[in-house]
């Protein structure tokens, strides 16, 4: 044993380590001091974990050999019993408002302890109380640890309850309440302990006083309650009741708003308490002001010396300022394990409504460890879910990632209620916005994926929604090899039914169909999704609006592979049907007629320039037949044209053979009716010299399409030295143009123009007439000769009459 305490010393300091000193150590495993509790502070609190669940606890340890250096040795053993028999107390007075006890006293030569829930301080340790006298080696988090508003106002209705439950239920004098005996768990909950001097009430009256010892230097310090929060009946009389408590409860009060300490600093002297006593009427007072104003007079009323007129803590609990939907929520959270899941359920919908006003510390401290269990219930999770989700929503990204992803990780791929899991497929736009890339993939993705392959509508639904709000951090191949499959599936079992909630599955489908449509191609769109829209039941409108919706998107854009023969074939008869469904409102009709409406000029638009694209290509292979006679309209340009001339069929080509031959047969003829160029005669008013016509650019169609366009020239006559008109090559382009009728380009043959165009400049154009037989021209200067000759004849004939 001398060699363990030894050791101990050496690792600890001045005191040996418990853990190897108690028997305790065998059912938890200890860790460090975190606080101290109890008179002067004697219980030593350490981090525990049992070692049967790892349920997390915390170790009180007593050292006894404290007490003989404080003491006399022969006093050694009755502070030990005192503090065995707060233990006792506790194993006794099981309550939600009382330190919860998880092991028992156990007890070795040296040393007592026992294990609670989880301790985070005593509210001595918070306040700083005895730290001059007996200094404590307190985390920093401890020392620096700030109290809010809140958190006193539900503190001290935890301890106002907790006396409650003493005086009226137990019949109990606690006698020792202050900071030392309250004790704050890791939830941020006020526990009261410190029930090593507690006193049973008078028979039958809770007012009636019982003798007790008052504060005396002859006794150890850690056998007597503390001096500065004792109540004025206990020092002056020796007596005291259940309100001697409601006194000392007074001056818990005061210390919480005077900087840290009570009203009453005796240094551990009775006559210093007389004097403290005279003037605390005064001393409370200065401090009024830093109360909060609805516990400004039930402080004074517990601070009255009579104890007669201070309030009972069953009037005290009732107090306007304990009037707060938070704390009672927070108070709820507490006794919690103790209901059924309908009063939880109940409960949770209602505590989303209370979070405004409990600060976020005790939304981290207190209400998501005491849900840690909840959230293990499939029947209470999708109620507790609520409130989370609320949380998450109002947190910072550095808080979500720290404190509430670590507590709800488990529940994203855990077997879930229906309505658990729509929940979170309905918030999971709040999610994504708090959660980083790699936890999004690993844990709040796979759960989207695994309820599209539910079968319950609900649920399929909420997956479709929720697709939209998860697009920006999904691929392209996950929405193309994952997303649109899945819903095409969705979408294609529901297909054939006609109930209202698996009509609302199809629309959800069409929906993220529609949110992901930009992220697929061509072939996806007119493989997957135009069958999709093809098979849609388009009578319902919560399914129309979708479909509406993606045909205006994808007309708009060639790249969705919409073509006319689709919305021809396809598109338009599947839609047209649904304008006279008696379900559509006005603005749900007149948006599909709109769709109709753009659809169908689309279409006749592309084939209107189609057509029109056609007719207009010329071909360059193709001649048209020339037609057998032509009666060619006179431009209004040629104001000396005659009106009505006639001009005879023609052949294209003409070999000399033919000019002479026909030359010959025309000097040979006697009549000038013989010539194929007539004027019409004997029109009232016209003069001889209106028959002078301008030689028009008019082409006559060949009349064979095979013979030859070209035209030999023979020499020129010595007298045409100034003619205007040339005899023209074949090959002369400016004699090719496009016929107005038939649009096929063709190439006109002057004839004999460039035969009758010997006058000087500025004579006037006669008219041409054409010869039915032309004499075969010879390259001498006799066959020009006879062939000038018959010219002339021919216009002497034709002016002559």
């Amino acid at each position: 044993m001398f060699s363990k305490l030894k050791s101990s010393t050496q690792v600890s300091g001045s005191y040996p380590s418990p853990v190897d000193l108690n028997p305790i150590c065998q059912y938890f495993e200890i860790g460090k001091q975190v606080a101290s509790a109890g008179p002067e502070l004697a219980w030593k609190i350490f981090d525990a974990n049992r070692k049967t669940d790892k349920k997390e606890a915390s170790v009180f340890f007593f050292d006894k050999r404290v007490a003989e250096k404080l003491h006399k040795p022969k006093r050694k053993e009755t502070i030990a019993e005192i503090l065995r028999f707060s233990v006792r107390q506790l194993d006794r007075l099981r309550h939600p408002k009382m330190l919860t006890l998880l092991h028992s006293v156990e007890e070795s030569s040296d040393t007592l302890a026992f294990a609670t829930e989880p301790v985070m301080a005593s509210l001595a340790n918070i306040l700083g109380t005895l730290d001059d006298r007996l200094p404590q080696h307190l985390p920093k988090h401890i020392r620096e640890y700030t109290l809010l508003d809140f958190e006193i106002k539900y503190g001290l209705l935890q301890i106002t309850e907790a006396l409650l439950y003493l005086h009226y239920s137990c019949k109990l004098i606690h006698r020792n309440v202050c900071p030392q005996s309250v004790i704050i768990n890791k939830r941020g909950t006020w526990k009261l302990a410190g029930l090593e001097f507690t006193e049973k009430c008078a028979d039958g009256d809770l007012l009636s006083s019982i003798a007790v010892q008052s504060y005396t230097s002859k006794l150890p310090k850690m056998a007597q309650p503390d001096l500065d929060y004792t109540a004025p009946e206990v020092q002056s009389v020796s007596s005291c009741s259940t309100m001697s408590d409601m006194f000392s409860l007074g001056l818990l009060i005061t210390s919480l708003y005077n900087n840290r300490r009570s009203l009453m600093e005796c240094n551990l002297n009775g006559s210093h308490y007389s004097k403290q006593l005279d003037s605390i009427e005064q001393r409370l007072h200065e401090i009024l002001d830093h109360i909060p104003h609805h516990l400004q007079d039930p402080l004074q009323g517990l601070l009255e010396i009579d104890p007669r007129r201070r309030p009972n803590s069953q009037n005290f609990s009732m107090i306007k300022y304990f009037m707060d939907s938070g704390v009672h929520a927070l108070q709820y959270l507490d006794v919690i394990q103790m209901k059924d899941s309908t009063h939880k359920s109940n409960f949770y919908h209602n505590l989303k409504g209370a979070l405004s006003s409990i600060p976020k510390k005790m939304w981290w401290q207190h209400i998501l460890p005491s849900m840690e269990t909840e959230l293990q219930s499939p029947e209470v999770l999708a109620a507790a879910l609520q409130p989370i989700i609320y949380m998450i929503e109002e947190s910072s990204v550095d808080e979500y990632q720290d404190i509430i992803l670590p507590f709800i990780r488990n529940i994203f791929l855990m077997p879930k209620s229906v309505q658990a899991t729509v929940t979170l497929l309905e918030n999971i736009d709040i999610l994504i916005g708090k959660t980083a890339q790699s936890d999004l993939k690993t844990d709040v993705l796979p759960m989207l994926y695994a309820s599209f392959d539910s079968s319950t509508p609900q649920i399929q639904c909420a997956a479709l929604s929720a697709v939209a709000q998860v697009i920006d951090h999904l691929d392209d191949n996950t929405i193309r090899k994952m997303v649109l499959p899945k819903t095409k599936q969705i979408f294609e079992n529901n297909c054939g039914v006609k109930e209202e909630s698996l009509l609302r599955v199809q629309a959800n489908a069409l929906i993220c169909v529609e949110r992901v449509i930009d992220n697929l191609d061509k072939t996806e769109i007119l493989d997957d999704v135009l069958p999709m829209l093809s098979k849609a039941k388009l009578y319902d409108p919560f399914i129309l609006m979708p479909v509406i919706r993606m045909y205006k998107h994808m007309l708009g854009d060639k790249r969705y592979g919409l073509t006319n023969n689709l919305l021809a074939n396809k598109v338009m008869p599947t839609l047209i049907p649904a304008v006279v469904s008696p379900t559509l409102k006005l603005d749900e009709f007149n948006q599909l007629m709109e769709l109709l409406t753009e659809m169908l000029e689309h279409v006749a638009k592309s084939q209107r320039n189609k057509i029109k694209l056609e007719k207009h290509i010329p071909s360059q292979e193709k001649v048209p037949p020339p037609p057998q006679q032509h009666t060619i309209e006179q431009p209004i340009g040629y104001p000396h044209r005659p009106p009505s001339l006639r001009l005879e069929s023609r052949r294209t080509s003409i070999s000399m053979d033919d000019v002479v031959r026909r030359t010959s047969s025309a000097s040979a003829s006697s009549s000038p009716d013989s010539n194929l160029l007539r004027v019409q005669a004997n029109l009232p008013g016209r003069r001889h010299s209106d028959n002078t016509i301008q030689p028009p650019r008019i082409l006559v169609a060949p009349s064979s399409p095979t013979g030859s366009y070209s035209l030999s020239r023979g020499p020129s006559a010595s007298n045409l030295h100034m003619r205007r008109h040339s005899s023209v090559g074949p090959q002369d382009p400016k004699f090719s143009f496009l016929s107005s009728t038939t649009h096929k380009p063709f190439t006109a043959n002057l004839g004999l123009d460039s035969f009758l165009s010997g006058r000087t400049s500025g004579r006037r154009y006669s008219a041409v007439p054409t010869f039915n037989t032309i004499p075969t021209f010879h390259h001498s200067k006799n066959t020009s000769a006879n062939l000038l000759q018959t010219i002339g004849t021919g216009v002497q004939q034709l002016f002559g009459k």
